[in-house]
């Protein structure tokens, strides 16, 4: 009988503070990144398994580095953690690096960020601010999506199709509009009505997107899934009514903190797009003469890039006249 069962103190005080180790160990293990990596690549250590373990391994790097540590609320347990290393001079070149605008894909992001604090912090000559450049890490843009593993935010928002004026919502939130007839043409491939059902719909979906292709073409399939939709709230894509949390709260802060700038890059992290295991820059992609700039101040910047891996502009611009053209863009690695 377990409750006439004495136990003396000690040996319950012993085994509470053993409980207590080791949790404090997991813990421990869990916040850092093992000095000894025993994975290979050794750089897989930077990559963090959900929302909370990165978050406080980005706070604790920040404050190695030397960095301002900024704390943006979207919840009472889901922040923004923007790191700010200054430079000093008054209007410094700036370079503003952004993870997790999609939440599912915010681990690269985050890795990418400790990896730069941490060889920062072990080697401040190499740091940008020695050479006069301030930077921005904005760690989680959309928190929410990091901690349920989700792309869009907490109202259902696809943050990457947010940052946009009152007028530009209004404009865009439309039925009418071309951009919501070519989204609902589409609508029923990517919309399920139902829980789905590994493999029987992963079939299904797969027979659909080609009869769509077949159907309608490649070129109008990308386009409506890559520009979003501004006039179903309910369906996949949206892209708000108004700027959502994270962007109202974000957008003052970066204006506070990333300017003046006498020149600035931002770089905002996804994944999905490109060869595997390569990082592929994706510049502005504008008309005429601004394309061009674009393209040859990122050249200047970054290089000319090496290998095969070219990106279609098609796939990421909205015009259907652009789109159809095949014209390409690119790549840097």
């Amino acid at each position: 009988n377990i409750s006439n069962m004495h136990v003396p103190r000690t040996v319950l005080a012993r085994t509470v503070l053993a409980l207590a180790a080791a949790a404090f160990a997991v813990l421990y293990t869990t916040l850092e990144a093992p000095a000894s990596c025993p994975h290979d690549p050794p750089e897989s250590c930077f990559f963090s398994e959900a929302y909370a373990p990165a978050r406080a391994r980005f706070r604790e790097a920040a404050a190695l580095a030397g960095a301002t540590l900024h704390q943006l609320n979207i919840t009472a347990d889901l922040t923004i953690d923007v790191a700010v290393i200054p430079a000093n001079a008054a209007t410094p070149p700036t370079l503003v690096h952004m993870s997790g605008t999609h939440g599912v894909e915010a681990h690269a992001g985050s890795a990418v960020q400790l990896a730069l604090l941490k060889r920062w912090a072990d080697a401040p000559a190499d740091a940008p601010s020695s050479r006069g450049v301030r930077v921005v890490l904005v760690h989680a843009v959309n928190p929410h999506g990091f901690h349920c593993g989700r792309r869009w935010n907490e109202q259902g928002v696809d943050l990457n199709r947010n940052l946009l004026s009152e007028r530009e919502f209004a404009a865009l939130s439309e039925g009418g509009s071309e951009r919501a007839a070519l989204y609902d043409e589409h609508e029923w491939l990517w919309n399920m009505d139902q829980a789905w059902t590994p493999l029987f719909d992963d079939a299904r979906f797969a027979l659909r997107a080609v009869y769509a292709i077949c159907l309608l073409g490649m070129g109008k399939v990308k386009r409506a899934l890559v520009s979003g939709q501004y006039h179903a709230a309910s369906s996949l894509f949206y892209g708000g009514s108004s700027l959502a949390p994270s962007h109202a709260l974000l957008l003052p802060l970066l204006q506070r903190e990333a300017a003046p700038a006498s020149a600035g890059i931002l770089i905002d992290v996804h994944t999905g797009l490109g060869p595997r295991g390569v990082d592929s820059l994706l510049p502005p992609l504008n008309d005429g003469a601004a394309q061009a700039s674009h393209l040859a101040a990122t050249h200047s910047i970054f290089g000319e890039g090496e290998g095969e891996g070219v990106l279609g502009a098609d796939f990421l611009i909205d015009d259907p006249a652009e789109a159809d053209s095949g014209a390409q863009l690119p790549s840097t690695s």
